[in-house]
This record gives C-alpha cells, structure tokens and sequence, in this order.
C-alpha cells in the first residue's frame, strides 16, 4: 500500500484518487461529522468550520513539513535506509583509514583515522535513524488531517503508516502523536460555549480511538488533559463544556469508567454532581431525538430511539415521562389547529380523527409483541389532570361536541361511534357525566335538523347489556 504522508504532496483522501473516491469524498462527511458545525467559531486548536463542512485539516491543524535530516528519511524506505547507511559507515572508515596511510602515518595511525571518521559516521547514520519516528509522526499527521471525514479513519491505514517507515505504532514519538490527533478531535467535538451535543459524538470518539489503536487508559488519560484545560471559572459556558466533556467521557468508558476518570480526585466533582449531568444531558439529547417520533409512529423510528436512550444512560422511567410529554404535545398541536379553525368543521373532524388515530396506535403498540424494543412511554393519551386542563376544559367540550355531531349527524350510532367517543372522552380528560351530556345535547339537535323521533341504533353483535347502555340515545332527555 503506497501512501503519500509527509511530504508536500497532498495525501489520497484530500486530492481524491479517480472517480471512485470522488463520489465518495462529494458526501461532505457522514451526517454523524457534519450536522450541525457549519458556521461554528471556536477555540484554539478546535474547530473553525467551513460554511459547508468540516475537514481534517480544520480539527487537527494544518500540513506539517519535514526539516534538517527528515525529507531524506521519508524519502528511503526502511531497508534502503539501512544500506545507505551502512555504506555511509563503510565508506567514511575507508577514507579515513587511506586518508592515515597518506599522511605517512603507521598502521596505527591510519586505523585511528579511520576509527575516528568511522565514529563520525555512525553517530550522522544513529542521528538519521533517530529522526525516523519523528517523520513518521509527521507523516501520520499529514495523512490524518488530509482527511475529508476522520471518522472514517480505519486502524490498517495508521498500521500501514508506521510500517512505510519501520517504527512501531508503540514508539514514543508515534504515541505522542496518536494522542495528540486523538485529544484535538475530541476537543473538536466538545462544543465550547451554549452549543449543545448533537448525539453521535461517544460513537464518533470510539471508532476514532480503536482507529488510533490507543487503549483505554490511554485516550481516558487524554481527556483528563483535555479537562485540566477547561477553565470552569471563566463562566458559565466554561463550566457546561466540563459539563459535556464529563458526559461524553463517561460513555465512552461506560463500565471502566470508575476506575479511569478521577473526576473526584482531579477537580472535586463528587458522585450526585457526575449523576446529574448524565441525567440532564442525556435528557437534553433524548428529547431532541423525541422531536424525530411524529403520529404515524414509524416502528424504525421507535426502535432506534430506544437504543439511543439505552446508548445515553437515561433511565426508563424518565424516558416513558418525556415521550408521552412528547405524544401529548402532539395531541395539543391538533388541538390548537382545531381550535383556530372552528369555522371550518371538516377541519375540525379531522384534526380529532389524527388524534384518535394517533392514540390507537399508542394503544396498539404498547400491547405488541417485542414491544421492549420500542420507545418507553406507548399507551393511551390523557389530557386529564394537567395542570392546565381546567383552564382548557370547554375548549374540549366544544371540540368532543363537534366530533359527536359528526358520528351522529346519520341518525345511527354503533359499537365503533361509541368506541371512539369514549376513547376522545378519555384523551380530553372529560368526567363521564360531561361527554354523556354533551352527546345528549348532540342528539336532540339531530332530532331536531331531521325530525327524526331519536337516533337509530346499529349495534351488530352487541350484548343485551350494551343495548340497555345505549337507550339514552332513544330516550329524549334522559341521560345515562
């Protein structure tokens, strides 16, 4: 495998190689790398987005160049480089040996003159040789940061870097350099200032770290240096980029994270003060992925989000709260349309139809098999019991008064007009008594617009005892 790293050319994945790697690079990164960044100002050594995307050498700073001994070294592979060398040290003992005899020197002579200039000679190859991991590292930056999508990175590129130049990826120099790209692309993800996290970073972080090949202790060690330069006292945005730093670096350590990250030892963050970030941040994300789950319940959708809520941390019981937070304001956006289009009735019906629909598939969905894949949080709506239900409680009568006008305006109420109006009772948080008013005044406008006597009764297969509960429906002015 033939890589370009050190040297002024620019490296395959930023001159792109043939029509191939163009269709592949013209993705502007995964959307994981670029949702979100453009436009962003940050710190030193962070990211300073382009008004599209983000590259390498944007978060890992620009090309380095090779100085003194190192273009020589980057240009010889491994095995040339211990030839010259060696012919370096061969022909420097010659000459200093014949440069001896010359001066009408003894044997003796001409052997120290050679042992001298010999001596020369291998410190200049020691001191060639010596350079090679520091131009592998350059190398390995060059190519890093050459990068349209770092995350991509793969650990066979970083094995082959090392291997063009016979150094191990365990080297000193190298290390230091893997820890270096390592810290500037977490950095990068850390938003400083308000800026919040946009979900993918932990994943991003573990695959750029098994891409590096640092162990764990390793890369836990660099973002405790990445912490040491948070200034917490600088203001609050200071103290919520710690913040994210603590929740980002706790899952990607997850279990081993006890034993890895001294948050106590290092800046006196205690164990409440650990939970309650993880809690609000994984919160904070929950809910932005929430925003993804519309009424027609997409099962993916559903699933997907529920790994994510597992990959945060966040506790069942938290996230069930928030997502039938989330389904109720749903309900109240068809609420609020209904409300405002009282003069257009057909709108009206359908925007309570969404909503019966919406809370069948609630209901259907919580009893589904497999159903532990899925959101917490699936069941029944009710708007009963908000705190603000009492305020908005005949704004329901009126829209329940509109969809029993709708059901009943034939003349005949069965099993499923009754189902629904029961269901829409419920979702409103209506007492019994209120609906059962409010399709008793329904009915007695019917009779009214029709001349009809009462409202006809198709109730199919129903039960004597469903027949006795629907006679209010016959019976002018009584209510059940």
């Amino acid at each position: 495998m033939e890589l370009s790293l050190a040297s002024a050319k620019p490296s395959p994945r930023a001159a792109g190689a043939g029509p191939a790697a163009a269709a592949s690079t013209s993705s502007l990164l995964s959307a994981a790398w670029v949702r979100g960044r453009s436009g962003r100002r940050r710190g030193a050594g962070a990211v300073c987005a382009a008004a599209v995307s983000v590259s390498g050498e944007e978060v890992f700073g620009g090309r380095k160049e090779l100085t003194g001994v190192q273009p020589l070294v980057e240009a010889l592979p491994p095995v040339a480089r211990t030839a010259v060398e060696l012919a370096v040290v061969a022909a420097a003992a010659a000459a200093g040996y014949g440069i001896g005899l010359r001066a009408g020197g003894t044997q003796t002579t001409a052997v120290a003159g050679a042992a001298v200039l010999g001596a020369a000679s291998v410190a200049g190859a020691a001191a060639v040789n010596s350079s090679v991991p520091g131009v592998a590292a350059v190398g390995l930056h060059n190519y890093v940061a050459g990068c349209d999508d770092p995350t991509k990175l793969e650990s066979s590129e970083v094995e082959a870097i090392a291997s063009k130049y016979g150094v191990s990826t365990q080297d000193a120099t190298f290390k230091a350099e893997l820890c270096d790209l390592y810290d500037r692309f977490v950095f990068s993800l850390i938003h400083p200032g308000y800026e919040d996290l946009e979900g993918s970073e932990v994943e991003d972080i573990i695959k750029f770290k098994k891409a590096l090949g640092l162990n764990d202790l390793e890369a836990a060690n660099v973002h405790m240096e990445i912490a040491k330069r948070i200034d917490r006292d600088a203001g609050i945005g200071q103290q919520q980029e710690f913040q994210k730093l603590i929740f980002v670096t706790n899952l990607v350590f997850r279990d081993a994270s006890e034993f890895l990250l001294p948050w106590k030892r290092l800046f006196g963050v205690h164990e409440s003060q650990i939970d309650n970030v993880m809690r609000e941040s994984a919160k904070s994300l929950y809910a932005s992925l929430l925003k993804s789950i519309g009424r027609g319940l997409d099962i993916g959708t559903l699933i997907e989000v529920r790994r994510a809520q597992l990959a945060y941390k966040l506790s069942d019981e938290i996230a069930a709260e928030m997502f039938r937070e989330h389904a109720k304001k749903l309900v109240e956006e068809n609420i609020s349309s209904a409300l405002n289009n009282l003069n257009n009735r057909a709108q009206v019906v359908d925007e309570v139809k969404s909503i019966l629909a919406f809370n069948g598939l609630l209901t259907i969905l919580s009893k589904f098999p497999g159903e532990d894949r899925f959101v917490r949080g699936l069941g029944p709506i009710t708007l009963g019991g908000d705190s603000d239900h009492e305020s908005r409680v005949e704004d329901l009568k009126m829209l329940y008064s509109a969809y029993a006008m709708e059901v009943l305006s034939d003349g005949r109420l069965d099993d499923d007009k009754l189902a629904a109006l029961n269901q829409l009772r419920n979702i409103f948080g209506l007492v019994k008594y209120e609906a059962e008013a409010i399709i008793s005044d329904v009915k007695a406008r019917v009779r009214m617009a029709t001349g009809r006597t009462g409202i006809c009764l198709a109730v199919g297969s129903a039960s004597a005892a469903q027949d006795r509960q629907l006679q209010f429906a016959l019976v002018p002015g009584r209510v059940m």
